[in-house]
């Protein structure tokens, strides 16, 4: 089913890649774990193309862990102890004057601030340009892209998740005693695609219209 998001308020919308940042391509973050969504890259690049193409606003949201959260600065996406880590995969680099971002915290993009002031947020960004509707991509699906979409509806946007255009890892709790594959400690684990799908799910048709690549640029 087409999204009425993308129907209605395409002009006024902007592409919100989240925290695709090269600390996600560290082995040892996830312990090996698998990854959903293999085609990611792809796809997000392709969205990219079309946004500037069309002079669509893009923003970047990049996430940093501060002394406070990571104390003893084993994180890599601390900037300090792992200033790689923090920067943006190659493929989302951000071109001429496109806003970046950065949030402190687990949660929202909402809660990031432009880093060309340290103050200005990702509300005031998009309001500057009028935009009512945001288009997530990037990682990880129930973590950072979730709560930014709950947190987007929130303050009154309208929000479209493209689901093969973001991405998580297989999940579990070590002492639950459910089972599935995907496994990544003592076989108790959901695997990256059941874990990416069911975010979507969680979001799709409540807070967010979820839809993949395709249906997105045909509207561009």
């Amino acid at each position: 089913m087409p999204s009425a998001h993308l129907l209605s308020h395409l002009p006024r919308t902007a592409l919100v890649v989240i925290d695709v940042q090269n600390a996600f391509n560290d082995p040892v973050v996830f312990h090996n774990r698998e990854r959903s969504t293999p085609n990611m890259q792809p796809k997000i690049t392709a969205l990219l193309a079309a946004f500037r193409t069309n002079k669509l606003p893009i923003v970047h949201i990049h996430h940093i862990d501060t002394d406070k959260l990571d104390p003893e600065g084993t994180s890599p996406w601390n900037e300090k102890t792992h200033p790689e880590g923090v920067l943006p995969q190659e493929y989302v680099q951000p071109q001429g004057e496109e806003p970046v971002l950065r949030k402190h915290d687990k949660s929202s993009g909402f809660n990031a601030l432009l880093v060309s002031d340290g103050a200005t947020p990702l509300k005031a960004v998009l309001d500057k340009e009028n935009i009512k509707t945001i288009i997530l991509v990037g990682m990880s699906s129930p973590h950072c892209v979730s709560s930014t979409a709950r947190a987007g509806y929130d303050a009154g946007f309208s929000v479209v998740v493209v689901g093969d255009a973001c991405a998580t890892f297989a999940a579990g709790v070590p002492d639950y005693p459910g089972a599935a594959k995907g496994d990544y400690k003592d076989g108790k684990a959901w695997s990256a695609e059941a874990t990416h799908g069911v975010a979507m799910a969680h979001l799709d048709g409540d807070m967010a219209d979820v839809v993949g690549t395709a249906e997105v640029l045909k509207f561009l």
